[in-house]
């Protein structure tokens, strides 16, 4: 009968959750997804090391195992958003099954406690938990933005490792070590998706305080004994560094800014109760790198996420409208802040009712806890670049949402009416409360369904704020539809006058429109507020060569070369303009330079070729040439280049068989059909043929430059 209701249990909420998110399907990329997913060149790494175990372990710190799904979606159906879209909603319905295994796991254990009495659990605490978070719609941005997917992921082995470790607990030796192993892989497997899993070792420290059934004679001395207790209050404090140490035996180098800020603040606070810690000292320091903070100073940030975490997380638990995606969230001015006293007023008394709940439902209190504890990571002495986003609440609430049916079945228990009352006054409103999320979260999937919607959305609800009008004009200017991207540029300048990124895409829009004067102006006037900007150099550089000032351009191209050494679109560009000045031996060292970069560009290498054309350096050109030909069989310029060099060579078979293969790929060449007639007429005497290829060269395209000579051909031919 048991297992009868988990089965059911397990398919209402798979249904649930894909009824939630079935209009998610056709969303398109957003934001991130373009230079995470579409045009990060790291991700064509992973792309050529498919399926390979150590590079992926090696490359942990750089989210391999999000890389690792991102490469299993391209492999099986391109860059389709449908794919990625099935995998991110599969990876929130594990983590949904993962949260009513774990509920169910806790409430068995609480036999186990005095505080228990499973008589009084009259609700379904682990379905109810396990819908709620599948229907939250504060989870859309996690779920529906593909990039979302480093958040899910993480959460997703945060959850399954903890579900091993607390099963782990109450096994046997063998079963013990073997439960133990794989929670320790998933969180590997979790720090190579997000760092927000380091957490996770705290929560476990947690977890056993709370539900470790220390009524057994054993776990009682075990647990009183103080030498334990150093032991377990190290452990809770170093375990972030713990998987450092792990990271390094698995060659990974480098560690996110945020262990280099925590690393920091711990030496320097160590106060009597952490003179333990003295011993890490050199250790930590070697972490310690610390940069300008851009944005808010350590003390304002966390003012700000006292008032973030009450007044835009806790509210959004339980009245989720008004989502966005970038929140025009106040900044505290400081200790004085009246939202900030509030703030820390709230959070003291959920801390206190924790406490209070520890004897009378330690569920609750765990959950309470564990709101508090994932979110360290972002709202505390950490400053990151936005105060307040939507999916840092994604992993807080997969523990915290169990809380919720637990609290109303309190109620229910208290009170005495009949079990009919019961249901009409506390389990409808339940699935009421579904319904309800689950439609929010449908609604505002729509919202998701293209840059358009989402950006139009965010600056209607945070008419301050300059960046949503910068990614609308960005989705305007993609779509070519440039006055509405210009106006929309416009109206962010004139609420941040100095905003760089909004004068930089206004440039763009303008260049587009070949009105280069006034992109020229707007990426100067980035460069007076910002010389720093490199992309801004570049573009400057390339408005500069589209108006045929190729000297400035060249010095625009080489600082922004000086401040990014792998910009290799500048060094395309500069070495163009070095082969049009036919300055050669700079042109071939520059597009030698790109190339180190860019390996795979047969672009790059059909330049070099028409360089080596230019020095009568036949055989150096065909070698590059037939290099990008090898990078790109259907690349036409290369092929007709090719099939040119065996004319010069008189092989004209080889010649006859290129253009052939040219028309193949492109059947209105002209160079091809014109090479083919020329072909046919000198050197096979055909020339039937000859006249059926240039005839239709010229119906292809009667201006051509070499219309007047072909066209005497013609009567030549017929003549005859």
């Amino acid at each position: 009968m048991t297992n009868g209701r988990n089965i059911l249990s397990i398919l209402i909420i798979l249904s649930i959750a894909f009824l939630s998110y079935f209009n998610t399907f056709t969303n398109s990329f957003h934001f991130d997804d373009y230079t995470y997913i579409l045009k990060n060149e790291g991700l064509k790494e992973y792309f050529q090391h498919p399926f390979s175990f150590s590079f992926i372990l090696s490359n942990l710190h750089h989210r391999s195992i999000v890389f690792a799904t991102l490469f299993l979606n391209h492999s099986l159906d391109g860059f389709n958003v449908f794919g990625f879209h099935i995998l991110n909603l599969t990876v929130h319905i594990i983590t949904c099954l993962l949260i009513f295994l774990i509920a169910k796991e806790i409430l068995s254990i609480n036999l186990f406690l005095k505080t228990s009495d499973q008589s009084k659990i009259k609700l379904n605490i682990p379905l109810i938990s396990a819908l709620l978070f599948a229907v939250h719609p504060i989870n859309t941005q996690a779920i529906t933005y593909i990039t979302g997917r480093t958040t899910s992921l993480a959460v997703c082995f945060y959850m399954a490792s903890f579900l091993f470790f607390i099963k782990g607990i109450i096994q046997n030796l063998p079963c013990k070590i073997l439960f133990y192993a794989l929670s320790i892989v998933f969180l590997i497997l979790g720090f190579g998706s997000k760092i927000i899993i380091l957490t996770a070792p705290v929560m476990f420290i947690v977890y056993y305080l709370f539900f470790t059934p220390l009524k057994a004679t054993f776990f009682k001395r075990f647990f009183e004994c103080k030498f334990i207790r150093i032991i377990i209050q190290t452990i809770a404090i170093t375990s972030p560094f713990i998987l450092i140490f792990m990271s390094n035996h698995l060659n990974l180098k480098d560690i996110h800014s945020f262990m280099d800020d925590w690393a920091f603040f711990l030496i320097h606070n160590m106060n009597r109760g952490f003179e333990f810690l003295e011993i890490l000292r050199p250790f930590l320091g070697k972490l310690i790198q610390i940069g300008s903070m851009d944005n808010l100073g350590i003390s304002i940030y966390l003012l700000t996420e006292f008032k973030v975490i009450v007044f835009y997380y806790i509210k959004m638990i339980f009245f989720p409208f008004n989502q966005n995606i970038d929140p025009d969230f106040p900044v505290a001015h400081g200790i004085t802040d009246a939202g900030v006293a509030l703030s820390l007023g709230v959070i003291v008394l959920c801390l206190f009712a924790g406490i209070y709940f520890y004897k009378k439902n330690r569920l609750i209190a765990f959950g309470i806890f564990w709101f508090f504890i994932t979110l360290l990571p972002t709202s505390s002495i950490l400053p990151l670049r936005d105060t307040a986003t939507e999916h840092r609440l994604y992993l807080p609430l997969a523990g915290f949402i169990m809380t919720i049916p637990l609290y109303l079945n309190q109620f229910i228990v208290r009170y005495k009416k009949s079990s009919f009352k019961q249901l009409t006054y506390f389990i409808l409103p339940v699935f009421l409360l579904i319904i309800v999320f689950s439609t929010l979260t449908v609604k505002r999937n729509f919202v998701w369904k293209d840059e358009k919607s989402l950006w139009s959305d965010a600056a209607e609800k945070s008419p301050r704020l300059s960046r949503p009008l910068n990614n609308l004009a960005e989705a305007y200017e993609k779509k070519a539809a440039y006055q509405k991207a210009i106006d929309s540029l416009k109206k962010a300048i004139s609420l941040a006058p100095d905003d760089e990124y909004a004068h930089n895409n206004l440039g763009t829009v303008y260049g587009k429109l070949n009105q280069f004067d006034l992109a020229i102006k707007e990426y100067l006037h980035v460069l007076e507020v910002n010389d720093k900007f490199t992309e801004a150099h570049y573009n400057l550089g390339k408005s500069y060569e589209m108006k045929g000032m190729l000297d400035e351009a060249v010095q625009e191209y080489l600082k922004t070369i000086r401040q990014q050494h792998d910009f290799y679109q500048a060094y395309f560009n500069l070495a163009s303009i070095y082969s049009k000045r036919k300055s050669y031996k700079e042109a071939i060292s520059t597009y030698q330079e790109f190339l180190e970069y860019k390996p795979l560009y047969p672009a790059a290498y059909f330049e070099l070729g028409k360089i080596y054309i230019k020095t009568k350096k036949t055989d150096m050109a065909f070698s590059y040439f037939s290099k990008a030909l090898k990078l790109d069989s259907s690349y036409v310029p290369a092929r007709i280049a090719l099939g040119n060099i065996f004319m010069m060579r008189g092989s004209y078979d080889d010649a006859e068989e290129f253009f052939q293969q040219v028309l193949k790929l492109d059947p209105d060449n002209i160079a091809a059909h014109n090479n083919l007639g020329l072909i046919y007429l000198r050197y096979k005497n055909k020339p039937s043929q000859a006249v059926h290829y240039f005839q239709k060269s010229l119906k292809i395209n009667p201006s051509q430059p070499d219309a007047k000579s072909v066209m005497e051909a013609i009567k030549k031919i017929l003549n005859n």
